[in-house]
């Protein structure tokens, strides 16, 4: 396997170990603020990274409106879905379904950039899908006790069908931001200046998105004289920051950098289905954090998925 595949597995292993976390602390902050928190420490981290080093470059502001375009997408609305989704359904529904940004971006990169479809890709595009629906309906362990931690990862929240709805766009909106950002890549930018433009601009369109919905929040709390659910800013741990900011650091600025690396020196469709194996990482790491094995479904599903990136990284 070559550095440039590996950067898949790598991306997905930072994914695999910051999903983790994210249910606690989205249910503490809420998952819009939660997502504009963590997305502004990555991006304030990406643009210090960038400035130390000095890999701001002419070509990167040639492509500057693709790449604010491409982080509007896969991260602005993207990651706003994700953590919408894993509010609502949890770390191992909202990553299996998220692994169907793998059979997009090979579908997507043969239409925008002529990149070859085998029949092997095909087949292997199959068996992701079909993976992602049997953990998806047969992934819940039956015997799972009520109050257990395994049962509050597993504990879905309002509507399911909105909540898998969410988890497919968020899989659309990062395989299009991604390519979107491949143009400045095969023109030599640096992959870490790349994406503190990407993750700057999701930042500042957080900022002002959450900053209309906190003024609309307050009106409504001013007329209707409804408390405030979420938790005061002021009254969340230190802890609960760092582990915002660990997420952020894993997720955007380690597992983001490596991913668009990846994908600019490589087949879009081969990195991505190899980011993909989130699901399979993601069981070994409930099983560990939990207690409880995951069903059969799960591990069938995780397979199907594993053995699909497998063919396309192999053929």
């Amino acid at each position: 396997m070559t550095s440039v595949e590996l950067s898949g597995l790598i991306a997905a292993l930072c994914w695999t170990v910051s999903n983790l976390l994210a249910p606690r602390l989205i249910a503490e902050f809420g998952a819009f603020r939660f997502n504009t928190i963590r997305i502004a420490m990555a991006s304030i981290t990406l643009l210090l990274i960038t400035l130390i080093v000095q890999s701001f470059s002419p070509v990167l502001w040639q492509y500057s409106g693709w790449l604010i375009l491409s982080g509007l997408i896969g991260i602005f609305i993207g990651d706003t879905c994700l953590f919408s989704a894993f509010a609502r359904l949890g770390p191992r529904r909202t990553g299996v379904l998220f692994a169907t940004n793998a059979p997009m971006a090979i579908v997507l990169a043969w239409f925008v950039f002529d990149e070859t479809l085998s029949p092997i890709e095909l087949f292997a595009c199959g068996l992701v899908t079909l993976g992602a629906v049997i953990a998806i309906l047969y992934g819940k362990r039956k015997n799972t006790q009520a109050n257990s931690k395994a049962a509050q990862l597993e504990t879905t929240h309002g509507n399911v069908y909105f909540g898998i709805g969410l988890a497919l766009i968020a899989a659309f909106c990062q395989v299009a931001g991604a390519l979107l950002s491949k143009p400045a890549l095969l023109q030599g930018a640096d992959p870490i200046a790349v994406s503190a433009i990407r993750v700057s601009s999701a930042a500042c369109a957080l900022l002002c998105a959450y900053g209309y919905h906190v003024w609309r929040q307050q009106r409504k709390a001013i007329s209707t004289s409804a408390p405030n659910m979420l938790k005061p800013l002021k009254n969340i741990t230190f802890s609960s920051y760092c582990g915002v900011f660990a997420m952020a650091f894993l997720g955007m600025v380690v597992g983001m950098s490596v991913l668009v690396w990846g994908i600019g020196h490589g087949n879009v469709g081969i990195v991505t289905t190899l980011s993909a194996t989130v699901p399979v990482l993601i069981l070994p790491a409930l099983w560990l954090t939990t207690g409880q094995r995951p069903a059969i479904g799960a591990w069938l599903g995780a397979i199907l998925v594993v053995t699909g990136a497998a063919l396309i990284a192999l053929f």
